[in-house]
């Protein structure tokens, strides 16, 4: 059997296997809408921010002169240096929390002080996109992102399987214990924005790969290691045929 054959014939036993396979499997049905839609949906997230590495906070104290101005980034302990105060412990603490423990130390030196602590640099916050995404990984969470704003603002290549797409919500614990099915195809073609829900912080929007699509990179992947071979295999025969071009005919 010449080597074009045998390698047109392994490609059509593996894809023929893939796709029995892949017929055998059943996709999980996601239901638990509920948990992810709110009626009416929140202009916002709706949760307090939370201060964490890496974010940036600024300190407004105008009589207060040492740290009035101040901008301090996180660092991975969760503490901040500030000058009179030393270090602070600041992640996991509101900006308001955060400003009456400033507060507090600060009135050591001072008899009347005033604190505020704004954040300026929103940076701890993120959501996912994964699987079949244009740009999956991290995204920066701004508390107004929808699924419609995550999918398209992070692009669908045609690997992708937008019907089958699920939203994934962890617990506090890291745990996924939420997960919505999204028809992203009748979502943009249509407009049907039902399950166009507000996502929160850590959500994972998870697209996957189409049928077809994963059948051929299944082939891909198993062929890899045999197509060095075949390729050495049939050199001679093209070598020869290059020789005697008359032997076409």
């Amino acid at each position: 059997m010449q080597s074009g054959s045998f390698h047109s014939l392994l490609k059509f036993v593996v894809v023929m296997a893939m796709l029995t396979a892949l017929g055998a499997c059943s996709t999980p049905k996601y239901t638990d809408y509920e948990a992810f839609m709110k009626k009416p949906r929140p202009p916002a997230g709706g949760k307090p921010y939370v201060i964490e590495p890496p974010d940036t906070v600024s300190i407004i104290a105008p009589t207060a002169p040492e740290i009035h101005g101040s901008t301090l980034t996180l660092r991975p302990d969760g503490y901040v240096t500030m000058y009179l105060l030393g270090d602070l412990f600041a992640a996991g603490k509101t900006p308001t929390q955060l400003a009456s423990e400033i507060e507090e130390k600060v009135m050591e030196f001072y008899d009347d002080v005033k604190v505020q602590v704004e954040v300026v640099g929103f940076n701890s916050k993120v959501y996912y996109m994964a699987g079949e995404s244009g740009s999956p990984g991290p995204k920066r969470y701004t508390g107004k992102d929808t699924v419609l704003d995550a999918v398209l603002g992070s692009g669908i290549p045609r690997t992708a399987w937008p019907e089958k797409a699920v939203v994934l919500r962890p617990n506090e614990e890291g745990e996924l214990v939420k997960r919505m099915s999204v028809n992203l195809r009748e979502m943009y073609e249509k407009g049907h924005l039902r399950y166009n829900a507000l996502l929160e912080e850590g959500d994972i929007v998870y697209i996957p790969i189409n049928p077809l699509a994963a059948v051929g990179v299944m082939v891909q992947n198993l062929l890899s290691p045999v197509d060095p071979v075949i390729r050495v295999a049939s050199t001679p025969a093209r070598a020869e045929t290059a020789l005697n071009p008359n032997d076409r005919r």
